[in-house]
């Protein structure tokens, strides 16, 4: 799998790299704790369906210690923005595509595309919607 990274200061990171930063025994933990590293220091924009998905999936499938964890961990950095998503301006943007993709995939492109943010995912369906932008 590759994720998407370029040299602007402006980050989107999607839902999967928190997650696997977060889980120790997967073999994707190592490369999300690089991709940390690497934009260490730079704006992080955290939409709210990312904060929202992630912490579902981690209270619904593991334990909700571990959303309690990230929430604690987005809310004690300080390069993360926090931003509320504009679901009008999504909604439209979703209506646009015709393949079948989860509506935060592309409200996380769009987030990018508004931000001049770099968009970085673990998705190759995303990805390969990112490069074509």
């Amino acid at each position: 799998m590759k994720c998407s990274m370029e040299t602007n200061n402006i980050y989107v990171l999607d839902s999967n790299v928190f997650i696997w930063a977060f889980f120790e025994w997967d073999s994707l933990h190592e490369l999300s704790l690089e991709i940390f590293k690497e934009i260490q220091g730079n704006k992080i924009i955290l939409p709210y369906c990312v904060v929202q998905e992630v912490c579902s999936i981690f209270s619904y499938r593991f334990w909700k210690q571990k959303a309690d964890n990230f929430i604690k961990f987005i809310l004690n950095t300080e390069n993360i923005e926090l931003i509320n998503n504009d679901i009008l301006d999504e909604i439209n943007f979703y209506l646009q595509f015709k393949d079948k993709i989860s509506f935060t995939d592309l409200s996380l492109l769009l987030i990018s595309q508004k931000y001049s943010a770099t968009l970085v995912t673990f998705d190759k369906q995303l990805l390969n919607l990112y490069s074509k932008k």
